[in-house]
């Protein structure tokens, strides 16, 4: 679909009329002058002025929030439990809209969570038993060392020695396993954490936030229906301006800059609604329109053109609205 066309239905007709004719005249004139195909410099030229001196280009739009319409999604598999945000409704950013059944998933939780504290007794329980075992070690270090020196003066038998030598020994290896073993009790309450933190996140999964604020538009969905994860259960239009989202014909592709000054029209009565600027011109052209449907044969290529209205629009979220953008 060309969007040259106008706000206005007689005036676009009128405007395809003389189109038509002077695309006529031209191929005309081409044919008698230069029977191989070729263009004269004069034709160039005259339809290069041509194509300069229009001052507007018009087409349709379609309106929508700058940062898009948004769809919402399941992050998990489950039944609703409630819509806590209705249709049309405002909401904060980080708002709650929607919380899935999650009791089994509240009770998992809870028993990940009682474990907690029993596992911090069981860790206190080692660090007191390598503390007690450590003094036990030193003291047995400080003796072995008192009879090495009294057994080099004969003050005792070497029995005694061997026996301070094999008490240090095993204080020695107590002391390690008592290491090891508040050390495998530390890894199991990372290991309780780590699930604790795995439920919640699950938990949390059940309670979808909106990341802006805005309108909830509509929902797809009710109370009690089973969702599954990646399905789409409504749509949000985020707060922020609105912008006209049309299409210009590659014709004139080019004269369309950022900056350009717009009027909006309503379709249904021809009254101007809005005014704009365009804030944002591809850098390639589409082969298919906006506003074309499937069974549309459309060989002229358009490129996407985003008007930015003022705030005193009266333009609503997903009006197809006729724009006009002025190149001069």
């Amino acid at each position: 679909m060309s969007l040259i066309g106008s706000f206005n239905r007689n005036y676009l007709r009128m405007k395809i009329k003389n189109l038509f004719i002077i695309s006529v005249l031209i191929c005309s004139i081409s044919s008698c002058s230069n029977m191989d195909g070729g263009k004269t410099q004069s034709q160039t030229d005259s339809t290069q002025t041509a194509r300069l001196d229009i001052e507007k280009v018009t087409g349709i739009a379609r309106i929508e929030p700058e940062k898009g319409l948004l769809y919402i999604y399941a992050k998990t598999n489950g039944s609703i439990a409630k819509i806590l945000a209705e249709e049309n409704q405002q909401v904060a950013q980080g708002s709650l809209l929607l919380v899935l059944d999650n009791a089994t998933d509240k009770a998992l939780l809870e028993v990940e969570e009682s474990k907690i504290s029993a596992q911090s007794s069981a860790i206190e329980a080692t660090k007191q038993n390598e503390a007690s075992i450590k003094n036990d070690l030193d003291k047995a270090k400080s003796d072995l060392a008192l009879n090495i020196k009294l057994f080099e003066a004969k003050a005792i038998t070497q029995q005694t020695l061997n026996d301070s030598k094999a008490k240090m020994e095993k204080l020695s290896s107590d002391y390690a396993k008592a290491i090891a073993d508040k050390n495998q009790q530390i890894n199991k309450m990372e290991e309780i954490k780590a699930n604790v933190n795995y439920r919640r996140n699950v938990l949390e999964e059940k309670r979808l936030k909106t990341v802006f604020a805005g309108k909830v538009l509509q929902w797809d969905v009710h109370n009690g229906d089973y969702v599954t994860q990646g399905q789409k259960l409504g749509q949000f239009a985020p707060d922020g301006a609105l912008v006209a989202v049309t299409e210009v014909d590659e014709l004139f592709q080019d004269r369309v800059k950022k900056g350009m000054k717009t009027e909006i029209f309503s379709q249904l009565n021809g009254e101007k609604i809005a005014t704009g600027t365009v804030v944002y011109v591809a850098d390639f052209l589409k082969k298919k329109s906006l506003f074309s449907d499937d069974n549309t044969v459309e060989d002229r290529r358009v490129k996407e053109v985003k008007i930015r209205l003022d705030s005193n629009s009266k333009a609503i979220i997903n009006n197809k609205v006729d724009c006009c953008i002025y190149l001069k």
